[in-house]
């Protein structure tokens, strides 16, 4: 069973803007609703974002998120990395470790994606109806 998973997202595409209140509470409602440890790994790329920005973010969501958070400049992972649910703009390189994907053209998609990842969440963590065997070469 599923106990936890990661998330990436690109932070450059969400942070102050409309959508950055929404994405982060929407990921931290997934978080407590289906019981599953998100661990949420940001990228952004180089210059994208400005440091002063990036500490604010940081500042104004440390109180507030209850689980571990990974911010990192550049695509690249390590190679000991793996992401469970990968949510990335469209043209983004594809060589990354990851189970699933979300893809998108405008940053609005994102909470599209969030709803997407919420569902495979809640699919793999939910109980599954037992199979009866279909053999019957024990029977008389």
């Amino acid at each position: 069973m599923l106990s936890k998973c990661s998330l990436r997202l690109k932070l450059s595409d969400f942070i102050n803007s409309d959508i950055e209140e929404m994405v982060m509470s929407k990921i931290n409602a997934i978080h407590n609703e289906l019981n599953v440890t998100v661990l949420l790994y940001l990228w952004f790329e180089e210059e994208a974002i400005v440091s002063k920005d990036l500490k604010e973010f940081l500042m104004r969501w440390e109180k507030k998120l209850t689980f571990k958070t990974i911010v990192k400049q550049g695509y690249k992972l390590h190679h000991s990395e793996f992401i469970f649910f990968d949510i990335i703009p469209t043209g983004t390189p594809d060589n990354i470790a990851k189970r699933f994907s979300f893809n998108y053209i405008n940053a609005n998609n994102i909470l599209v994606g969030l709803s997407e990842f919420y569902n495979v969440v809640n699919f793999t963590t939910s109980e599954k109806p037992t199979k009866r065997q279909k053999r019957n070469d024990y029977e008389d």
